[in-house]
């Protein structure tokens, strides 16, 4: 009676010890899978960033096969690169971000921010490791936008109240728009591709002073939660904004 008692006792022993290890292994891999998640998800960010400038290449021969001259000069118009948010608000009435990505990078004054979701702000300062971006959420900034399913366009500016909204001016209130209706960028930019996605319609009001909507637009972007954003360089931006700057002195 006694041996059996021992043994029992041994079998509880050995029971509990691969009890715990089989937990301890457990947790290892978890973190293993933990660390591996990570690294794939770093990775398809890396293959995001090669397909987006893959896209634009496409246009751009897509493009030059209507023109009557290929232009070497520019193969293709707009440049992606991967960045990360390291400071960030959307509380205060003039909000910024900033970015791990300056100078050093490539990056310039007037790039174009995008999230994976929707249009993120514009760089309005370099430094040689970091850049400076005016928010969306900024009272300041306001954003050529047009209605994706008619194009008519209008600004798309932030009133400083709640981080998940903004407001479209400018819309005609003889258009048939509806609750859900997609916003995008449009093609007038030097800065943002046509239709990056800025947000749908939440709420649609007339402005009794004049024919215009006043339209509530609930953002793509979730600004509290930013961490991986696309630096857009447009290649002709200069050239376009050269043009239209001797315009507004000129004429």
């Amino acid at each position: 009676m006694v041996i059996f008692a021992d043994v029992e006792k041994k079998n509880v022993f050995f029971s509990s010890a691969n009890a715990f290890t089989g937990y301890f292994n457990n947790k290892i891999n978890n973190w293993d899978s933990y660390f591996l998640l990570d690294n794939e998800n770093e990775q398809l960010r890396y293959e995001n960033i090669h397909l987006k400038n893959q896209i634009e290449k496409l246009k751009a021969n897509q493009y030059s096969l209507q023109k009557f001259e290929v232009d070497t000069s520019s193969p293709y118009q707009y440049e992606y690169l991967k960045a990360r948010v390291i400071k960030n608000s959307v509380s205060k009435e003039k909000n910024f971000i900033t970015i791990d990505k300056g100078w050093k990078d490539g990056v310039e004054k007037d790039f174009g921010v995008i999230s994976s979701k929707g249009l993120v702000g514009i760089v309005v300062a370099t430094s040689k490791h970091y850049s400076l971006v005016i928010s969306l959420l900024n009272s300041r900034l306001g954003i050529s936008a047009k209605i994706k399913k008619n194009n008519y366009f209008g600004t798309i500016q932030w009133d400083g109240d709640n981080y998940r909204f903004a407001n479209l001016s400018e819309i005609p209130n003889h258009l048939d728009i509806s609750v859900g209706d997609t916003v995008v960028t449009n093609n007038y930019s030097a800065i943002f591709p046509e239709n990056i996605d800025i947000g749908v319609i939440s709420k649609i009001r007339k402005n009794k002073s004049d024919n215009f909507f006043n339209l509530e637009i609930e953002l793509s972007s979730d600004f509290k939660s930013l961490y991986d954003v696309y630096v857009i360089n447009n290649k002709n931006r200069r050239e376009q904004i050269l043009l239209e700057n001797i315009a507004e002195d000129e004429y």
